[in-house]
């Protein structure tokens, strides 16, 4: 695009979620009627600005940021201060740039999905390979399985199966299967095709493995040689992970078409997209604490060397999914009870209601979301940091 680098793309989609962000800090403050002495897009030096009616609104030179500054943030002495709302109110204008980036995605996945867009109407869902001592193998599932239903219910992709199974970990399953049968090696034969049904009990908390040489605690120990028939990258010293079933599987004959939704069927996708997210981004974050690794965090860096992988490999279209997924994160991550962060603040304001009213001293708040600020900055670099490395190492960034 314009000879550009396909990451720097990720400038103006930050500069959008951000604003974004903060208009709804500024929208609700501005309902309130709390005093709003500048709307700021961009840090500062400022570039252009114009006051109207009390507010200035600013253009500054820095374009990754935003920024709504209002009267007494932390004093209550003027009448028409943030600090002097009610607890409710405050709580509604600290949250409420969350709020707008998590209603941004639903509204772009919504018109995404009202444009005409290639969609999957129709697939199999088969087995790659099976983890040892899973209830997969337990079953006797095989690699080459196609999965059919579960309970009854047809699955079509991946992400159907493993939402089915999700749901019902702990209670035995019904799993309808087609399997090809290797008579004179045509394996693959429709025709040849066996239908059968097993049932196995998918885990709550599946076992994660540690790949040895040989096995002294089959609790927490699996071969190399076993381990290596579910993955064939997995080495000595590697971690053995699996979901409930204990498969990985893939996408087989998909049928793609042209199709349009409309609104009513549009919206409550779009959410469910967004929640799919969200369980992503939980079960990742879970797994890295339990493993003590990197759920896939990455920094500025990071983002915008995604953003150029994501761009060159799938198209510039694929720039408003990034958004939408960005817009969540950005929504989830302002939200933690982080000192300088609206979640931070947002905590300090429970505190006082907990207290009966009762305030931290302004002082004290400050000094406390500075020295946040300041461990937050330390943390982006160490992520910074990690992401160069990766960079350096031609890892990519979209796995």
């Amino acid at each position: 695009m314009f000879g550009l680098p396909a990451w720097l793309l990720i400038v103006p989609v930050l500069a959008f979620l951000i604003f974004v962000h903060e208009l709804g800090h500024f929208v609700s403050a501005k309902l309130f009627r709390i005093k709003v002495i500048e709307f700021g897009f961009g840090f500062p030096p400022r570039i252009f600005g114009v006051t109207y009616r009390g507010t200035t609104y600013s253009i500054n030179l820095i374009p990754l940021g935003g920024f709504v500054r209002m009267v007494g943030e932390e004093d209550p002495t003027h009448p028409e201060s943030f600090a002097r709302q009610s607890i409710p109110k405050r709580l509604v204008v600290l949250a409420a740039g969350s709020f707008m980036n998590f209603v941004l995605p639903v509204v772009i996945f919504t018109v995404l999905l009202m444009l005409p867009h290639d969609a999957l109407v129709g697939g199999s869902v088969m087995v790659s390979a099976v983890a040892p001592g899973s209830p997969a193998q337990q079953a006797g599932l095989r690699g080459g399985d196609l999965i059919l239903a579960v309970d009854g219910e047809p699955v079509m992709t991946p992400a159907e199966l493993v939402a089915d199974i999700r749901g019902k970990r702990g209670r035995p399953v019904d799993l309808n299967l087609r399997r090809a049968s290797s008579v004179m090696g045509l394996s693959q034969s429709p025709e040849l095709a066996a239908f059968e049904t097993v049932s196995l009990t998918p885990r709550v908390s599946p076992p994660r493995l540690r790949v040895v040489e040989q096995v002294t605690d089959p609790a927490r120990q699996v071969s190399l040689s076993d381990a290596r028939r579910y993955d064939p990258n997995l080495d000595v010293g590697d971690t053995l992970t699996q979901g409930a079933m204990g498969v990985t599987i893939g996408l087989v004959n998909p049928k793609f078409g042209r199709t349009t939704e409309p609104a009513w069927t549009a919206v409550p996708n779009a959410v469910g997209t967004i929640w799919s997210v969200l369980s992503l981004t939980w079960n990742a974050v879970s797994e890295g604490v339990a493993t003590r690794s990197n759920p896939g965090i990455s920094g500025p860096v990071g983002i915008a060397r995604a953003t150029g992988e994501i761009v060159e490999q799938l198209g510039v279209s694929w720039i408003f999914q990034l958004a939408a997924v960005l817009s969540v994160s950005l929504g989830i991550v302002n939200l933690l009870p982080i000192p300088a962060l609206d979640g931070g603040r947002i905590m300090f304001v429970l505190i006082e209601w907990i207290r009966g009213g009762k305030r931290i001293s302004p002082q004290r708040e400050g000094l406390i979301h500075l020295v946040g600020f300041a461990v937050l900055i330390g943390l982006i670099l160490i992520i910074t940091y990690s992401d160069i490395m990766r960079i350096i190492n031609g890892e990519s960034f979209l796995r």
